[in-house]
């Protein structure tokens, strides 16, 4: 009679070890934590459908949510920023905030970064200037940004007229 034997195969990695997608960086740092998807999202101050969403490639947070999944990754997982428009955007994930917290940062209409940036009007250089400080700036040095509303007030009839 011959002695039992038990052959133990690995198993492969459900992930990629080289991520393209969002959901794919999500789900290799998910494993390699060794946390379930409650738990990462716990971890990022999420729901869990909303992160089970964002690994499956359902749907993508906006750059004003993206600080979470920079700290629970670890890094960017975005492209190099390369044109300026990519830039503002990054710092926008960087940072969390809305588009209309980094105009009014500036102390520009979001109408008119807008148009400075799909390029309809050319910036001046002391407003690229300013820009390019916002850029470069340190996260720390940034702190009162998150103060500004994400949304600016609109002018109109109140609610009360």
């Amino acid at each position: 009679m011959g002695v039992p034997v038990t052959l133990k195969a690995l198993r492969p990695k459900d992930y990629s070890e080289t991520p393209r997608t969002l959901g794919e960086h999500l789900k290799k740092r998910r494993r390699q934590l060794g946390v379930l998807q409650r738990e990462a999202a716990a971890q990022m101050g999420i729901l869990t459908e909303t992160f089970a969403n964002w690994e499956n490639g359902k749907t993508e947070p906006v750059a004003a949510q993206f600080r979470p999944v920079i700290e629970f990754i670890g890094y960017d997982p975005t492209p190099e920023a390369r044109t300026l428009t990519e830039r503002v955007e990054a710092k926008r994930r960087g940072l969390s905030v809305t588009f209309d917290q980094i105009a009014g940062h500036l102390g520009w209409d979001p109408a008119t970064l807008t148009r400075y940036l799909n390029g309809t009007w050319r910036i001046p250089a002391s407003r690229m200037a300013a820009l390019e400080l916002l850029l470069s700036a340190k996260t720390m040095d940034l702190t009162d940004i998150h103060r500004l509303p994400r949304r600016p007030r609109r002018s109109g009839r109140s609610a009360s007229t």
